[in-house]
């Protein structure tokens, strides 16, 4: 194959798979799908009394969220509850839920879901712009159904009628109140290396391939497992705390969360240049800088300019970072915004009004 076919190769492979999904999208299996959705939803609603949420139970990764409204109640629940009979609970109540809550027990969760008509279920899916099948079968098995990035919301709007947001996700890592109470942490000493250890995924060689390249240049970037989940809260806060700037090398699109991790801690996200073409970074302010692909190849100037940012913006311009992060993209406002959501929804299923549905406009107040 000569260079000349090759990028011709490679459109027409994608083209074909685009027709191959909007054809499957056209099946008829979607329309009686959309009315069964809705048909449940409104009995479910007009059943029970869901008009204001109150009653919240939470998945485990959600546990380091508190409500902002003095009127809801957060109950946590434990890791494994899926594990085993999810037990009784009381009427009326919400379950939020996101994909890894679920994971590998998603067989006991479709049959928890489908027995439990008294419960509103609204899953948050952080994972949506790539694990399509998990989010396909989330979005038909619950009542409200949330992704956590822009990507694939047209796709999945076609298995539930009831897609709200997106609500992009936020640091859930600490509680607000940790990160205040251990601010000291924030003000040390930091390294000017970057800070960008990532997980080895098999199914990505393109971005595992753009990690490598990088930890050719900085031996703090490259490839860890998954160690920080057996450290201590304040040890994984110190570690983030600790360099200036971090790099940023995504699974496909989406803002992951170590952007807000990196931010909340102080830092300076160094980010790649496509996501300046994406809504999520219009919440993200003027902080991160954007990388090009030659900048992989030869790093050191792009950042060098994001260790002079953070040490020209000094005590003050981390201060400000901080405060932003916490009070604007922590789980704390992100659940807030989706329990205000569900019960916009729930008021205008009820009474048939079809006036705006809150959205990106919402989401960038």
């Amino acid at each position: 194959m000569s260079n000349l076919d090759g990028p011709h190769e490679i459109i027409n492979k994608l083209s074909e798979l685009t027709k191959n999904l909007h054809e499957v999208l056209q099946d008829s299996f979607f329309d009686s799908l959309a009315f069964s959705k809705l048909t449940q939803l409104r009995q479910k609603l007009e059943g029970g009394n869901f008009q204001r949420i109150d009653r919240i139970f939470l998945g485990d990764h959600l546990k380091n969220a508190r409500p902002l409204d003095s009127g809801r109640e957060y109950r946590n629940l434990p890791i494994d509850f899926l594990a085993s009979e999810p037990g009784v609970f009381p009427k009326h109540s919400l379950f939020l839920l996101t994909n890894n809550d679920i994971g590998t027990n998603l067989p006991r969760f479709l049959e928890f879901y489908s027995q439990a008509n008294h419960l509103l279920f609204v899953i948050w899916d952080w994972d949506s712009q790539h694990w399509i099948q998990m989010s396909s079968i989330l979005a038909m098995h619950s009542d409200f159904y949330i992704s956590g990035t822009a990507e694939n919301a047209f796709l999945l709007s076609h298995f539930n009628p009831w897609v709200l947001g997106p609500v992009f996700i936020g640091v859930h890592q600490w509680t607000r109140k940790f990160i205040i109470d251990h601010m000291d942490c924030l003000f040390g000493d930091r390294t000017d290396s970057p800070f960008g250890l990532h997980v080895h995924y098999g199914k990505y060689p393109r971005r595992n391939r753009l990690i490598a390249t990088l930890g050719q240049s900085f031996e703090s970037v490259g490839f860890a497992n998954n160690d920080y989940k057996l450290r201590s809260e304040l040890e994984n806060l110190q570690q983030w705390s600790s360099f200036k700037t971090h790099w940023i090398v995504p699974v496909l699109g989406g803002v992951p969360i170590r952007v807000y991790n990196a931010m909340i801690t102080g830092g300076i996200p160094i980010l790649p240049a496509f996501y300046k073409n994406m809504p999520e970074v219009a919440l993200l302010g003027n902080t991160p800088l954007y990388y090009d692909v030659p900048d992989l190849l030869e790093p050191e100037p792009i950042h060098r300019a994001a260790v002079a940012k953070f040490d020209s913006g000094g005590e003050s311009g981390l201060i400000q970072r901080v405060t932003e992060v916490i009070a604007r993209h922590h789980i704390d406002t992100r659940c807030e915004s989706i329990f205000q959501m569900v019960e916009e929804s729930v008021r205008k299923i009820l009474s048939g009004d079809k006036g705006h549905e809150a959205g990106y406009v919402s989401m960038t107040a």
